[in-house]
């Protein structure tokens, strides 16, 4: 069955791995459908929508220009492993968790992926929005679904787009699968990742001043909270990481 994949990003030069990825994976009928606010490089074979949007927004784009009931969200600083795309040709859930691993090799990625595994695991016995893993693979249907009964004031939230659309569908149905191939991830360096959690913070106090439900604010706020659940996930190295974002993050909300 054919699916759709639906990416976003600032500039189309920065989608380049992931569409060369794709182009080369014959796995299954496909097409692509990139979000972005500057068309600074020719990317040939692809449905390309220039808009000027926030993160969130350029996601809902892209889900409804989507062809294909099956949709794969992709970030542009991700590919999937190869099988990836086949092993989803057989998913029939209306959504599906995909394990995410770094690319790169270094103690800072190892960290992530400490940590990523740790949640993954975590979420496979008790699914749900509020743990900081989220499903990459919808039946279009649903989110749609869900999406036609947003408020438009949601999508200026611009931290945790694709958790919203988690807590979103899980309320709708929870028939959730998970993956054994995996989302590949271009990882920053230890300093981008740290810079990325010093603006999350500055952005909560903007976040305070959005007219969003309680319900999203309350759920933002237990992601952020889950984040160092030890007591679930056990201790590791991907702890190292996570407690500098969160001092970071701490940061970008005091400093003015």
């Amino acid at each position: 069955m054919p699916i759709s994949i639906v990416t976003r990003a600032y500039k189309t030069s920065e989608l380049k791995n992931l569409i060369s990825n794709l182009h080369t994976n014959l796995e299954v009928e496909k097409e692509i459908i990139a979000v972005c606010r500057i068309n600074d490089h020719d990317i040939k074979g692809i449905n390309l929508i220039i808009e000027n949007s926030n993160m969130f927004q350029a996601r809902i784009t892209g889900i409804k220009n989507a062809n294909y009931d099956r949709i794969l969200l992709l970030d542009s600083d991700q590919i999937p492993e190869k099988g990836l795309l086949h092993e989803l040709d057989d998913k029939s859930e209306d959504m599906v968790i995909i394990p995410e691993k770094s690319i790169n090799k270094n103690f800072t990625t190892k960290c992530l992926d400490d940590w990523r595994y740790r949640n993954e695991k975590y979420a496979m016995k008790n699914p749900n929005p509020y743990i900081p893993v989220v499903p990459r693979y919808y039946r279009r249907s649903v989110l749609l679904n869900v999406i036609n009964k947003l408020s438009p004031d949601i999508y200026k939230i611009e931290s945790h787009e694709d958790s919203i659309l988690y807590y979103e569908v899980f309320k709708e149905t929870q028939n959730i699968g998970f993956a054994k191939k995996y989302i590949l991830n271009y990882d920053p360096p230890l300093k981008i990742l740290m810079q990325k959690a010093f603006l999350y913070g500055k952005y909560r106090k903007i976040l305070q001043n959005l007219e969003a439900p309680d319900e999203i604010l309350m759920l933002i706020n237990k992601i952020n909270k889950n984040a160092l659940h030890i007591k679930d996930l056990g201790i590791g190295r991907g702890y190292i990481v996570q407690i500098l974002r969160g001092l970071m993050y701490e940061l970008g909300r005091i400093i003015k």
